[in-house]
């Protein structure tokens, strides 16, 4: 799954009626790490990866470096631009995998960076929680 389309006042509205949250990040160009941008993304444990704006990318001096099919969140097929980028998350910093978003998809935090950070969702709280996660 992933960041499909739909309107602002929509998805906030739907997050709130199913338990999810935003949290914020700041990310950063490997290559640049003084140069962050600071961004809200919406909490999403049922999509592989994070999803930004392209445009936000790019604006870090990101390019895709390969391409990746995905699922979004209405069950269509779709390819966008993939990069690795820097997200730091409630002080920390580490690499992780994210796709160009276009006009109108979600921008969210998917499951490959919060299992790499080591955290979970508190869906009541609506937080980050650190996790314990299967070694093998």
């Amino acid at each position: 799954m992933g960041g499909g389309r739909e309107g602002s006042a929509g998805r906030a509205l739907k997050a709130r009626r199913m338990g999810t949250f935003f949290t914020e990040a700041q990310l950063a160009a490997p290559t640049r790490p003084d140069r962050r941008e600071a961004v809200k993304l919406l909490v999403d444990s049922g999509s592989t990866y994070t999803w930004v704006s392209g445009s936000s990318l790019r604006d870090l001096g990101l390019q895709p470096t390969e391409r990746r099919r995905v699922l979004t969140i209405e069950g269509r097929t779709t390819e966008r631009g993939l990069t690795e980028i820097l997200i730091t998350l409630e002080g920390r910093t580490l690499h992780t995998l994210c796709l160009f978003g276009e006009p109108g998809d979600l921008e969210v935090l998917g499951a490959y960076t919060l299992e790499g950070f080591g955290l979970g969702i508190d869906p009541v709280q609506r937080r980050l929680i650190p996790a314990i996660l299967y070694g093998a």
